[in-house]
């Protein structure tokens, strides 16, 4: 689809894309550290509780076979990929008035992920031309951590000298998170949202002005239309980059004789399109 450059602005150049791109790999690089550091603090917290309950594990057989049989579950469900989500085909759209545009594929892309451990693992997937995305976050048999996130999207400029925009989406998405734990603790977490970055005319960044992270779900699901709305005042002498994101992340130490956790999230998405309303 060719957009009407008079509606929505001239297009960001490559190196601005790119720029963006690692923008929102230091962000998120920056959030998975904040949380480690978070988590290990909690952890010395906890050891004192659990060292007690796991000496006393030590001497009741039927302990080990719980985790055992428990270990073996988390692997069985570590396997299992939530089916893709319902694609909708959407028609791209523009009018002249209080301007409003929608985008259709191809977007642009990113993705990021990170991981800790021996064989944690964090794994994502973008095509930005089949507007969909997935992202797999799995603690694996020796724990520790693992975070992704994902994102299309594109860019608008308003026509108006002062303004107000709206930033809507429904993607569909199918997702799996959870934890398993014995006399131990393990975290899964996941979002999806919008993301608005504004830039000067020149391609510098100035700042976030939608930063939206919502809950996909617990355990197992599907929605066949998600809907995702944003909002912030906007003006002609800016452009700004437009991005559904999604991510997640899981923390577990992992399994022993006695003891142990697991933990994973992932989630398969399509976004027909974003649409932008200028006012």
């Amino acid at each position: 689809m060719k957009y009407d450059e008079r509606l929505i602005g001239p297009r960001p150049s490559d190196a601005v894309i790119a720029e963006s791109k690692k923008r929102l790999d230091a962000m998120f690089k920056k959030r998975f550290e904040d949380r480690q550091a978070q988590r290990q603090q909690q952890r010395r917290i906890e050891a004192a509780s659990f060292g007690a309950m796991r000496d006393l594990a030590k001497q009741d057989s039927k302990v080990s076979a719980s985790v055992a049989e428990i270990k073996k579950q988390a692997a069985v469900r570590s396997k299992i990929r939530a089916k893709p989500p319902q694609r909708t085909k959407v028609a791209a759209r523009q009018h002249i008035g209080s301007v409003a545009v929608t985008l259709v594929p191809p977007f642009w892309g990113w993705q990021w992920n990170a991981q800790t451990g021996q064989d944690a693992s964090g794994t994502t997937n973008v095509d930005p031309n089949a507007a969909t995305m997935s992202f797999e976050c799995d603690t694996g048999d020796n724990g520790k951590t693992a975070a992704a996130a994902v994102a299309l999207g594109g860019y608008f400029q308003p026509l108006a000298d002062n303004g107000f925009m709206f930033v809507m989406a429904t993607p569909s998405v199918s997702y799996d998170e959870d934890t398993w734990t014995v006399f131990d603790s393990a975290h899964a977490g996941n979002f999806m949202g919008i993301y608005v970055g504004e830039y000067t005319l020149e391609g510098q960044f100035i700042q976030a002005v939608i930063d939206q992270q919502i809950h996909i779900g617990d355990g197992t699901g599907s929605n066949s239309g998600f809907p995702l709305v944003g909002s912030t005042p906007c003006d002609s002498d800016h452009f700004y980059e437009v991005w559904v994101w999604a991510g997640g992340d899981a923390e577990a130490d992992g399994w022993s004789v006695f003891w142990g956790s697991a933990a994973l999230s992932f989630a398969n998405l399509h976004v027909p399109s974003i649409s932008v309303f200028a006012f």
